[in-house]
């Protein structure tokens, strides 16, 4: 079976895609079917099943209201879908995402990237899940109510480790059969949470061997969300991949994926491709060579499976890889 028949017959998962901060400016400048005419075509190119789009609030972007802005980025969504219904859906559990597949149809599924929105009202969570977000990341790279995020270059950092709110937090999610997702957390708090005994995701991340910085993972972390019965999803953006990030290729990424399968085994990896190009318009010239989408559409995904195969991976790895490994997790925990 050739690479584009695996995607073609796979589940795809992209478990972090920053897609509200490219939709809600959009139609803030009037536009509409931004899902239809942005994304459709890559995504049917990719084989995609499911996105899991972020709830990510640029508080240092903009003076927005946390709150407001995550209220923002569902109702545009939501208007989204509306117009787009005959392509896209809310995804709500495992069973939404299979019947995606087979209704040749693309999920969305809700996740907090920071619980900055809820500022440290724990039970705002339950109208949160009623909207239909179903993945709880606790903070991005910096500091909240909930838990402190780890630095991407700043080794030294040490932080502190979840709060008290933020154990009340993860309970409350637990409770609601909601996804725990430990990409950007410090290490006090990834070791605080792994410590529950259920399984944990890391949505979008690469590994300290190869890209030394305190926002990828240790051999040690990587084994322990392993442990818990969760994923990790590679991560395609340049300053997670190497050392050197104008170096970064899709070869840079199998590199890593051959790391943690070899360390791990490949059942504990997915997809978290973090693409972010589309939202770095601000960037200089100059910073676009150091900061950029390993893997910029999805359309690519064919290329990337080839590559997959030719180091090695088993048409029964990549298939879990692309999507079986997380909506394995997906359906133990969330339904």
């Amino acid at each position: 079976m050739n690479a584009k028949e695996l995607l073609q017959s796979s589940i795809v998962i992209d478990t972090h895609l920053d897609l509200l901060c490219d939709v809600v400016p959009k139609r803030r400048a009037g536009r509409t079917h931004v899902l239809r005419d942005d994304y459709l075509a890559s995504f049917r190119a990719g084989g995609v099943t499911c996105v899991v789009s972020s709830l990510f609030n640029d508080i240092e972007g903009e003076s927005v209201d946390p709150l407001t802005d995550a209220m923002t980025q569902i109702g545009a969504l939501y208007a989204e879908l509306s117009e787009c219904g005959d392509d896209f859906f809310l995804a709500l559990n495992a069973d939404d995402i299979r019947r995606a597949k087979e209704e040749h149809k693309i999920a969305v599924m809700l996740a907090f990237e920071g619980a900055e929105p809820m500022a440290g009202n724990v039970e705002l969570l339950r109208v949160f899940y009623r909207l239909g977000v179903r993945v709880l990341g606790l903070c991005w790279s910096r500091s909240n109510w909930a838990a402190d995020g780890c630095k991407f270059a700043d080794a030294g950092y040490i932080g502190y480790d979840i709060t008290s709110d933020g154990k009340r937090l993860i309970a409350l999610a637990r409770d609601l059969g909601m996804l725990i997702d430990l990409s950007h957390t410090n290490e006090r708090g990834f070791w605080s949470v792994i410590q529950g005994g259920f399984p944990v995701i890391e949505s979008h991340t690469n590994t300290r061997a190869l890209a030394d910085i305190p926002r990828n993972l240790s051999d040690k972390q990587l084994e322990a969300v392993a442990r818990s019965g969760g994923v990790i999803g590679i991560n395609g953006y340049s300053r997670l991949a190497a050392k050197d990030p104008r170096t970064a290729t899709m070869d840079t990424l199998i590199a890593h994926m051959v790391h943690e399968k070899n360390l791990i085994g490949a059942g504990s990896l997915c997809l978290g491709l973090d693409q972010c190009d589309r939202i770095h318009t601000y960037a200089s010239e100059e910073e676009k060579k150091i900061r950029f989408d390993i893997i910029p559409s999805h359309a690519m995904l064919e290329e990337f499976v080839t590559r997959m195969s030719a180091a090695g991976f088993t048409a029964c790895e990549i298939r879990g890889i692309l999507g079986a490994n997380a909506l394995r997790v997906i359906e133990k925990v969330i339904g």
